[in-house]
């Protein structure tokens, strides 16, 4: 159903149940030795694919390295995060629940406290918001009423812990 702005304005201002902000990103700090092992293992791909006459994987490596120099400084703006009865609200942007797919909390304090939605037909298909301060059980409890939950999800995605453990 396509909303109006004005009513997509009003309907994600109605989503008030939970209201949080959370970062829009996980920030890792990086030391001068993580930079110094990256540059090395770039420079040895970068090698590798000139030697076995790659230059393709070779600019992709160069491309990557460049990303995650520049990229890695920026630190995460907050996002407001809004559920509701209609929706959830994610930095502005209204989904209604039934564009949503399912939903699971990932929570193993002081580390973890994730909220993970899945979207429907997205290329963005999923939201890992930091659940900070909520109360992971109020959250589940209302989140069931509109979605299913999925129990298959038990701890965070691989990408997500890989992503933490290389800090990119």
């Amino acid at each position: 159903m396509a909303y109006s702005p004005e009513t997509l304005r009003e309907l994600a201002e109605a989503q008030n149940i939970f209201v949080w902000e959370t970062p829009e990103f996980e920030y890792h700090v990086r030391s001068p030795y993580w930079y110094l092992i990256v540059s090395i293992i770039a420079l040895a791909c970068v090698a590798y694919g000139v030697w076995a006459n790659n230059y393709l994987f070779a600019l992709i490596i160069v491309l990557i390295a460049v990303i995650l120099m520049f990229a890695g400084h920026d630190e995460p703006r907050k996002v407001l995060v809004q559920i509701g009865h209609n929706g959830v609200v994610v930095d502005g942007k209204f989904v209604e629940f039934d564009k949503l797919a399912n939903f699971s909390i990932i929570y193993q304090p002081p580390l973890t406290k994730i909220l993970y939605i899945e979207r429907k037909l997205s290329a963005n298909t999923r939201y890992k918001l930091m659940i900070e301060d909520q109360d992971p059980i109020a959250v589940r409890s209302h989140l069931l009423r509109y979605l299913p939950e999925n129990l298959a999800l038990r701890d965070e995605h691989f990408s997500d812990i890989l992503g933490r453990l290389l800090k990119i």
